[in-house]
């Protein structure tokens, strides 16, 4: 008859859980002996090969917009990476809490107020933003007003003066960092783009012109900057759960008509862009760059 075995532990050893490279392991430890020099050598080999191309260890990130939505998100994620991050927003209130409750989950981040409606708020990021930590190498633009809603004949002047005011601001934005970019040979520049600048759509003609524009702009940014290992690519999303979307998702109807659009028959969230822009940001992208990745839950195949 089988028997279970008893473990019985001498009164000088005790159960001990300890965690390396990622990955926990308990074990039975003699006392005055380091529990870590006692974890069996093949678990730490296998522990410390995981994957590496994600780490953004040393790396500083710069996201504007980041203090809710798609870039808190995102700043979330890349501090998660290992990168020290930027947060910024108009709202200079909004910024202090954005950076209080990162700091809450244990990143290191700092705070810009930075409005990019002004292009002299745009002109002054720079500054800003590397004074932080002394350096930016990645930078990640989700910033953006209103967008004009219509059919383009009953977009106003001062929709369309406002709206390319901003793709302005942000291409005299990121101009600013390329230098430095360059000198370190290591950049990455993602910008937020939007379907609306690939498919038209009968109500945001004019915002998806904006946003074709910037799209455009980060295109030549990559082929004008790669030799200095800098690369620059565009997240297309469909709708999001955000605030600037809410008066669609907030009608329980509405939304499930723009799911029902989507193979995978939901709406994207925040944290649906996130992995995409750490991929964009990290090694494990390296050779990704001038593109517009669409994050459409498969929208477009149909």
């Amino acid at each position: 008859m089988n028997r279970q075995r008893r473990i019985i532990r001498k009164p000088t050893e005790r159960m001990t859980y300890i965690r390396v490279s990622g990955k926990n392991f308990s074990l039975t430890t003699r006392a005055g002996r380091n529990p870590r020099a006692q974890v069996p050598a093949r678990a730490i080999k296998e522990a410390t090969m995981a994957f590496k191309g994600f780490d953004l260890t040393g790396k500083v990130a710069a996201i504007t917009g980041s203090t809710s939505g798609i870039g808190l998100e995102i700043a979330r994620g890349l501090a998660q990476s290992g990168a020290k991050i930027v947060v910024s927003s108009n709202d200079k209130d909004d910024t202090l809490g954005a950076v209080d409750r990162l700091k809450a989950e244990g990143f290191d981040v700092k705070g810009v107020t930075c409005d990019i409606t002004k292009l002299s708020d745009a002109e002054g990021f720079f500054e800003s933003a590397t004074s932080a930590f002394g350096k930016v190498d990645i930078l990640s633009l989700q910033a953006a007003g209103p967008a004009p809603q219509g059919s383009t004949a009953d977009v106003t002047t001062d929709d369309i003066d406002r709206l390319f005011s901003e793709v302005r601001n942000n291409v005299v934005l990121v101009r600013k960092f390329l230098p430095s970019m360059a000198e370190r040979k290591y950049g990455s520049i993602i910008l937020m783009s939007s379907i609306s600048s690939l498919r038209a759509n009968p109500v945001l003609g004019a915002y998806g012109a904006g946003k074709a524009a910037l799209t455009s702009f980060i295109r030549s940014i990559a082929a004008e900057w790669g030799a200095h290992n800098i690369r620059a690519n565009a997240i297309a999303p469909a709708m999001v759960r955000t605030g600037f979307s809410k008066a669609l998702w907030n009608d329980p109807q509405t939304e499930s008509r723009i799911a029902a659009r989507a193979p995978l028959n939901r709406i994207a969230e925040p944290l649906d862009l996130a992995g995409l822009a750490i991929l964009l940001a990290s090694p494990a992208g390296e050779y990704i760059t001038g593109q517009a990745i669409l994050v459409d839950g498969g929208r477009t195949i149909l």
